[in-house]
């Protein structure tokens, strides 16, 4: 008989699941449905904590926009990867942000009274419903956020745990904008804090900058700090059409679209010790993005590019909106892809990031029990591959050098999101 295959120490199976991209989240999956070992692996807490270390900012997995249907808007899940929540098709409700590996969403009803926002988490499918405060909810901005002491917002997704939710909104007669948050520890809206401003809040992703949140009205942005309720309103850079980000720093930015031109701003102190906004860079979008992407309509005389329709916290990835289709841009790298076709009558996206790992006794779970028939295969496929590795354990030095050298670059830095594909893992010629 042949001798029984060496025995895979975990350090060792650790460092290959390392090298696993979190944006195709199908192969940790598939990894965690191999055997008990593996799946106690990626199920640890240590695990876990050093794959989001190497990897940093969790990827983007899908797209939450809004479609108009007959008689209310309804939220769509585009994915842009392999993860599927429980559903993709939400009637009745609509996207509002969505940030922490949670989603906001406003439940639609004829009954302006009955307004409620509902908190969903896509990983876990668990829903948290927050009555509406008492504002007015004609004009209005919202936005959700974690609140677990200690977390520092790279790992929280699909964890749970307790959340904030910021409504801001503007009463036209009295002119003026009152702020308050909802915490789901207490179950209770916090103090109201106003000011005399008319804001025009528009619906587009918020940005939060350390404790502040940040919204744009048509031609103010307002700024809302959670831990002292302060309110405070100053003027855009430009009145080109534009959303909220942050810059490499992490301070706060906006990126506005002139034609085929896009402009990014961030806000500075200046020598004197007064904060405006200066210009940090101007970026060709006829370069920038994919040959196509630029089409118009025939005897068109819209603008080329129609709209910056999302952004992600934190990192330097914006949509930009086209006549063709919503494309992911990463900044700092100058990669571009197509993530959605179009977006019909609402012009708003709401990127859902979030790491996709086997915890034990978490949404991971529940996925791989809606999604058993589909995985047995995949299973199947990597016990093929766990019997290559077997057979490559000798040469596992070697082996981690080429591919590592396959990455062709560092893993990526806190705000730089991992290009679709990039990395490929392959074993004695097998991918994983």
């Amino acid at each position: 008989m042949p001798p029984p295959p060496p025995v895979l120490l975990d350090e060792l199976m650790e460092e290959f699941f390392f090298r696993l991209p979190p944006d195709e989240p199908e192969h940790l999956v598939r990894a965690s449905s191999v055997c008990k070992p593996w799946r106690g692996i990626l199920a640890d807490a240590g695990f876990r904590r050093r794959y989001l270390e190497f990897h940093g900012t969790p990827p983007v997995l899908g797209l939450l926009h809004n479609t108009l249907g007959e008689s209310y808007c309804h939220s769509r899940f585009v994915p842009t990867s392999a993860f599927r929540p429980a559903v993709t098709d939400i009637p009745s409700w609509t996207a509002m942000d969505c940030r922490h590996g949670r989603a906001l969403f406003l439940e639609s009803s004829l009954n302006i009274e009955g307004f409620q926002l509902v908190v969903w988490d896509p990983m876990l499918g668990n829903e948290s419903r927050v009555p509406w405060p008492d504002h007015d909810p004609r004009c209005f901005g919202v936005a959700v956020l974690c609140a677990v002491e200690g977390c520092d917002h790279q790992g929280c997704q699909g964890q749970g745990g307790s959340f904030r939710v910021a409504v801001l909104s503007s009463e036209w007669v009295t002119k003026v904008t009152y702020a308050s948050f909802y915490s789901s520890d207490t179950g209770l809206w916090s103090q109201v804090t106003s000011v005399d401003h008319l804001a025009f809040v528009q619906t587009m992703p918020s940005v939060l900058v350390g404790d502040a949140l940040y919204f744009t009205s048509i031609d103010h942005i307002l700024k809302y700090e959670l831990a002292t309720l302060d309110l405070s309103v100053f003027e855009k850079p430009t009145v080109h059409t534009g959303t909220l980000v942050t810059v490499e720093d992490g301070e706060l930015g906006f990126a506005s679209v002139n034609d085929t031109t896009l402009t990014l701003w961030s806000r500075e102190t200046g020598s004197a010790g007064a904060v405006g906004w200066a210009k940090h860079r101007v970026i060709d979008l006829v370069t920038l993005l994919p040959d196509g992407a630029l089409s118009v309509p025939t005897l068109s005389s819209r603008q080329l590019i129609t709209h910056v329709p999302g952004f992600i916290d934190g990192t330097q990835v914006i949509f930009l909106g086209t006549h063709v289709g919503v494309y992911m841009v990463q900044l700092k790298s100058g990669l571009a892809k197509k993530v959605l076709e179009q977006l019909g009558g609402l012009r708003k996206v709401f990127p859902y990031a979030s790491f996709c790992i086997p915890v034990k006794d978490a949404g991971i779970t529940t996925y791989l029990q809606q999604h058993h028939a589909a995985l047995l295969p995949m299973a199947q496929e990597l016990k093929a591959a766990e019997r290559n590795v077997r057979r490559m354990i000798q040469q596992c030095p070697q082996l981690l050098l080429r591919m590592d050298d396959g990455l062709q670059r560092p893993p990526a830095a806190h705000g730089e999101l991992q290009p679709h594909g990039y990395h490929q893992l392959a074993v004695g010629g097998e991918q994983l």
